[in-house]
């Protein structure tokens, strides 16, 4: 095998544990942002906002990494669709810690609210949410366009839930008095998860091009 394709696997390869590594992060910060605003954790939810810089290194580092591929080893075609496609999807994993950041500022913020319940469609929502960023990195680390179709797919079922939550959220302001700060924290609270679910569908979407050259309707390569 010629050298300078041996160098492009290994330089390939490493970017693609990094974007893991990145993802895996990100993940934690997910799962963590929930446990620590039902537990009223105060400390972790200031984990969670810390790590918001090494999370932006990673994305710096990796986009470096992506450029100089391109430069250096001139890809071609899928191998070029697949630096390219992870120069735009980090974008998106980025995003989805800045919104576990933002579920932690809201932690942060509601910690001196007494009596504070989670709506149980908030955990299954963001149980779905996270299931989707992590079989979108499944698809990229494999190249599976199916996976990344199922996880676009998996979209409506948060949607749906999401509809189901602001209901929710309506008859226990009705009903249940609760408190009106502690409602619309709910509602942030799942607006971001629905976020983090729109993110992930973008993911797929780059690992779709990755695939098969086709963005959506476009074909770019």
């Amino acid at each position: 095998m010629p050298a300078l394709r041996t160098g492009l696997l290994v330089a390939v390869e490493e970017i693609k544990t990094d974007v893991v590594t990145m993802a895996d992060l990100v993940l934690k910060q997910i799962k963590d942002s929930l446990v620590a605003f039902k537990e009223n954790d105060v400390n972790k939810a200031q984990v969670i906002i810390g790590q918001d810089d090494a999370v932006d290194k990673m994305e710096e580092d990796i986009a470096k990494k992506a450029l100089r591929i391109i430069w250096k080893e001139q890809p071609l075609a899928q191998d070029l669709r697949l630096v390219t496609g992870i120069l735009k999807l980090i974008t998106d994993i980025e995003r989805i810690g800045d919104h576990a950041c933002d579920i932690a500022e809201i932690t942060l913020h509601l910690s001196n609210i007494p009596n504070k319940r989670v709506i149980p469609v908030i955990t299954e929502m963001s149980l779905k949410s996270e299931e989707m960023v992590l079989l979108a990195i499944e698809a990229l680390v494999t190249q599976d366009k199916e996976k990344a179709n199922t996880v676009i797919a998996l979209d409506d079922k948060v949607d749906e839930l999401f509809s189901n939550i602001m209901k929710k959220i309506a008859q226990a302001l009705k009903d249940d008095g609760i408190d009106q700060e502690y409602a619309l924290s709910l509602l942030m609270i799942a607006k971001y998860i629905e976020r983090i679910s729109d993110h992930a569908v973008n993911i797929a979407e780059w690992i779709i091009f990755i695939v098969t050259g086709n963005h959506k309707t476009t074909a770019l390569f």
